[in-house]
């Protein structure tokens, strides 16, 4: 039982506080002196929590931040997500055209493709790539499993353990799994697992293809979590760590 000290507090209290004034009182001629102005304050500080440049934690963003935009434009789903810096989207004339410029972001993934995605074969043409980023390929979700994948057709995605490589379009992509736990996902803060195929060796200017049912049923015989129902899925650029730039794409 806690041992109830009110009384004798309330009395060294008081007579603490009748020495503070004697001492006020004595000394108001050195207090006449202080001016105020010359004083220096503390300036609260208004900086936000920075992301360390480099570091990847999620192909999604962090809690709080809202949907920048989402839509379809002649048939073709449409996406953009940032945080940090800004960026924008500009969905071409053409059917799947885009082209997208981003300045210091902490975070942006920008891209057109399809709501929901299928294991279908996508074409793709890189017209133009300036600046700095970290990948353009093909990128999507599902659910049931909550999973992330990317297939990396130019820069690189690598995280966790690597589990195989996989033979598609005349290139070798290696394939490696990593769990996310407790990120931000499209449903919310949640663990989830990232399935990465990296290639990395496309180029702009020509017309590329990815037969995503080779990816797919990759990850479903040797991802250890199967493969779930597919949420959006679309041909998209990704950077992030204050990186800027622009691309112009078509997908079709």
């Amino acid at each position: 039982m806690k041992k109830n000290n009110f009384l004798p507090e309330v009395a060294r209290k008081v007579t603490f506080g009748a020495a503070i004034i004697a001492f006020v009182a004595t000394s108001s001629t050195l207090l006449t002196g202080c001016n105020k102005s010359n004083a220096s304050e503390p300036t609260p500080s208004t900086s936000e929590p920075t992301t360390t440049a480099g570091v990847r934690t999620t192909g999604y963003f962090p809690n709080g931040k809202q949907l920048d935009g989402t839509g379809t434009s002649n048939g073709f789903f449409w996406s953009l997500y940032y945080t940090g810096g800004s960026a924008s989207i500009t969905n071409g004339s053409a059917a799947g055209n885009f082209s997208a410029t981003y300045s210091g972001v902490t975070d942006v993934v920008v891209g057109v493709g399809y709501n929901p995605g299928s294991a279908q074969n996508i074409g793709y043409n890189v017209g133009s790539l300036t600046g700095s980023y970290n990948t353009v390929g093909i990128y999507g979700w599902t659910t049931s499993p909550l999973i992330e994948y990317y297939v990396v057709e130019l820069g690189s995605n690598i995280a966790g353990t690597q589990v195989n490589t996989v033979s598609s379009d005349g290139h070798t992509y290696t394939f490696y799994r990593h769990q996310q736990v407790s990120q931000p996902s499209i449903q919310g803060t949640a663990t989830f697992w990232q399935y990465l195929d990296n290639w990395g060796g496309s180029s702009t200017g020509a017309n590329h293809s990815v037969n995503m049912a080779n990816h797919v049923n990759n990850w479903k015989s040797n991802g250890g979590e199967g493969f779930g129902a597919y949420n959006y899925q679309i041909l998209s650029l990704e950077a992030y760590g204050g990186k800027s730039g622009s691309i112009n794409a078509t997908v079709w």
